[in-house]
């Protein structure tokens, strides 16, 4: 969706909000199965700060990064806070509403089967 440009009709079509104008990062208090890219449950936010984000990783302060509208880039971020690629957790750097840099520490959303 990002690629294809759909911004407005992506959130508009699946009633979900944006995180900010320019993240392309979308939220819903419901789970949508429907949902035509990856899904997330958010297991906190946090400051990019590398002891506070370590806490939620584990021993091995391994995570999947990505950057969205934020000042740093995955390289950037990765130096800076020394976490390491791979794990389970999915850290999404990106900035909100209120302008404000936030990491949401997330992990891959269960979808129902069946």
């Amino acid at each position: 969706m990002l690629k294809a440009g759909a911004f407005r009709s992506i959130g508009t079509a699946f009633e979900l909000l944006k995180l900010h104008q320019h993240s392309h990062l979308y939220t819903s208090d419901v789970l949508r199965a429907d949902f035509p890219g990856r899904i997330f449950r958010v297991l906190a936010v946090e400051k990019a700060d590398g002891a506070a984000l370590k806490a939620h990783l584990g021993p091995e302060a391994r995570a999947h990064v990505t950057t969205r509208n934020f000042p740093d880039s995955v390289a950037d971020f990765r130096r800076r806070t020394g976490i390491r690629e791979g794990g389970e957790v999915y850290l999404f750097a990106t900035t909100d509403l209120r302008g404000r840099p936030v990491v949401l520490v997330c992990e891959k959303a269960q979808l129902p089967t069946g």
